[in-house]
């Protein structure tokens, strides 16, 4: 038993002279206090349609776009479904958009995809067409 005993003192000597180590392991990240970040947004003023079905459109402005979506101004109090069609007149984009809010006649809208022509590939409806696809 007294060799079990020296060899308890011995390990806690050692522990008790050893220099202490700082690490970074285990240890999360300080999580950012106040409002989330927001995705840098640039003014504009643009005409565009926001479409609620294949024929259905409303005319409306586009106020700020950012990556992510953008905030449009419409043309009269029209309540929108959840997902609708944004198309910029002057440019021919073409986004699938969610509806992130919206108030009498403003609302801000969430990217869900692109569809405009170029950039995903041939598109029949785009030469002549008075509506985007779905």
């Amino acid at each position: 038993m007294a060799k079990k005993n020296d060899r308890i003192a011995e390990r806690l000597a050692a522990i008790k002279s050893a220099a202490p180590t700082i690490t970074n392991a285990g240890i999360p990240e300080a999580k950012r206090r106040g409002p989330p970040t927001r995705e840098v947004r640039e003014p504009v003023f643009r005409p565009g349609k926001v479409y609620l079905s294949k024929t259905d459109h409303l005319r409306c402005v586009i106020r700020n776009v950012s990556d992510g979506g953008a905030y449009v101004h419409l043309e009269g109090v029209h309540p929108l479904p959840a997902i609708v069609i944004l198309r910029f007149d002057q440019t021919g984009v073409t986004k699938k958009a969610r509806v992130a809010w919206q108030n009498e006649t403003e609302a801000g809208l969430a990217y869900v995809k692109d569809l405009t022509p170029d950039r995903e590939g041939p598109n029949p409806h785009a030469k002549g067409a008075t509506a985007p696809p779905e």
